[in-house]
């Protein structure tokens, strides 16, 4: 008997140093993959894999109004000036500047070394034709508006005058002069974004360069393959001025709509950096690889625009109201996105020197908040037995479609209102948002373009191109207007205070959530920050030593 029980403990022994040898020779296979995809030798020729949540609308930067257009931008074009890794304002092709005493005329002075991705030099009439391009309404630029500062932008805009008004002078061949409405120390952050790029003097457009078979750009990298709904490949450009510090060679975006498919092709390793992480796996993906976990609060907010232009929002303030102030924003920041802040107002937290609006009945009880917006539906006219019918219009994101089925059970449970849910892939949803006839009530998501409240507030103004709700106040678009204009820093910012004021009282919008960024990111990949605009350049991006 005491030999059998050796004998079965020699097993055990045999069996538990087995299973130790196999975990071990398992630690060192993932180590070595991890080496291999991560960490390889060869560091010159590798492709750095990020995710792209979403196919981009256009890569001509004068058109582009959607993030996932300006991801790709960035990496292609560069302004006057730049962002480092943190976000802040950098020289780009400026090397340098000057601003007079008035604070109102910049003079920018291009690198002698800048160049077009075809080896010829930038010359500063190729910013004033950029800038002349985007605010030309025949372009039809999304992002037009945030030009606006800069002297004659808006007349231009609004189609009151021509585009070669805008005040904006070619010096000579590397200088130029960019003269403003008013004192507005952020122009040097909106030139870093891609409405602010050059166009090559031989184009009418980029569009033009897209067609060729070597698009010409001026950014760090240059646009090598794009396969439509799968992946977009950039090259390292060797005749950017500043392409010896730019460490990777070979950028791939891959098409990733779905969380879950974006999650796996990262745990498989086809993906360096994701762009989110699905909620429902947050906890878990936190707890075992929480040094991949990157998040911080970014200057954004979701909200829905509601149609102000179609019955049966455009005609009921209080049916406005009453949708509002019964979306259980709380739940949705806390449950489902797990942290976030819920937002009372349209300007997110963060821009510089700003006091955001608010609602007054943001404060109330709950129970408060549900049984007043009742009342206002019922005298509407709406009730259980004459229910309220809405079309609920959003871009197929799983994290999007479950905060929109909590908008509309909210609104269901609330005020008994039935709600159509419309997802819709990316780009379709892009061109969808403008047809008001198709919808109620959108799903939007607003980054700051740059750090000031005008970026959010300017894009209700009445002849906005991203004024998807149509929404129109002459008091509101007079008031920005007017802070176009002031001088004084404290004037314009009670300005766009008291506008704020108006447009929440209005009730365009529901505002639901200020954004936190949430991502993944591959150890062996370094440089990666979460900026305050959320801007991830590839340039910044470097393979980490072994």
């Amino acid at each position: 008997m005491h030999k059998t029980t050796n004998k079965f403990a020699s097993r055990r022994s045999l069996k538990k140093t087995f299973i130790q040898l196999r975990g071990k020779l398992l630690r060192y296979s993932i180590i070595m993959l991890i080496l291999a995809s991560g960490c390889g030798s060869d560091q010159t020729t590798r492709t750095l894999s990020r995710s792209m949540p979403g196919e981009p609308r256009t890569l001509d930067p004068h058109i582009a109004d959607d993030s996932f257009s300006f991801l790709i931008l960035r990496d292609l074009y560069e302004g006057l000036t730049a962002e480092d890794r943190q976000g802040r304002v950098v020289p780009g092709v400026a090397g340098s500047w000057d601003i007079d005493k008035s604070g109102t005329t910049y003079a920018f002075h291009l690198r002698p070394n800048a160049q077009w991705s075809d080896g010829q030099r930038i010359v500063a009439a190729e910013f004033v034709q950029g800038l002349r391009h985007a605010v030309d309404p025949n372009t039809g630029s999304g992002s037009a508006a945030v030009l606006s500062v800069i002297r004659g932008a808006s007349e231009i805009i609004a189609g009151h005058k021509p585009a070669s008004t805008l005040a904006v002078t070619a010096i000579d061949d590397q200088s130029l002069r960019i003269e403003l409405e008013h004192p507005a120390p952020y122009i040097v952050q909106i030139l870093s974004q891609p409405v602010a790029a050059p166009l090559h003097l031989p184009l009418a457009s980029p569009q033009d360069s897209l067609k060729t078979k070597n698009p010409v750009s001026n950014g760090p990298y240059t646009l090598t393959k794009r396969v439509n709904g799968s992946y977009i490949e950039l090259t390292r450009n060797p005749h950017y001025w500043d392409a010896s510090n730019v460490p990777i060679e070979r950028v791939r975006y891959l098409n990733a709509e779905s969380e879950a498919t974006e999650l796996r092709e990262y745990s498989s390793g086809q993906l360096d950096m994701t762009s989110t992480i699905p909620m429902p796996d947050l906890d878990r993906i936190t707890k075992s690889i929480p040094k991949e976990v990157q998040t911080a609060p970014i200057v954004g907010t979701l909200f829905l625009d509601l149609n102000m232009t179609k019955l049966p929002l455009r005609d009921s303030k209080i049916v406005r109201q009453a949708l509002a102030m019964a979306t259980d924003r709380v739940s949705i920041a806390r449950y489902i996105m797990m942290g976030v802040a819920p937002a009372y107002s349209l300007v997110a937290p963060g821009a510089s020197g700003y006091v955001s609006a608010s609602y007054g009945w943001a404060k109330w009880p709950r129970e408060r908040q549900i049984q007043y917006a009742q009342e206002l539906l019922a005298r509407a006219g709406y009730s259980p037995q004459h229910p309220l019918h809405l079309k609920l219009y959003f871009n197929s994101n799983e994290s999007i479609q479950r905060i929109m089925l909590a908008v509309a059970d909210s609104w269901k449970k609330n005020l008994a209102v039935e709600t159509e849910l419309l997802p819709e892939e990316f780009r379709v949803f892009l061109a969808g948002r403008k047809d008001r006839h198709h919808w109620d009530a959108i799903r939007i998501g607003w980054y700051a373009d740059f750090d000031d409240a005008s970026s959010f507030l300017e894009i209700f103004t009445t002849h906005n191109n991203q004024n998807d709700a149509g929404y129109s106040n002459i008091i509101f678009d007079k008031l920005i207007d007017a802070a176009r204009v002031e001088p004084d820093s404290a004037t314009r910012l009670s300005m766009l205070e008291h506008a704020e004021n108006i447009l929440l009282d209005d009730y365009p919008l529901v505002p639901i959530y200020f954004y936190q960024t949430r991502r993944l990111v591959k150890p062996y990949v370094g440089g990666a920050a979460i900026t305050p605009m959320n801007h991830t350049y590839s340039k910044h991006l470097f393979w980490k030593t072994p």
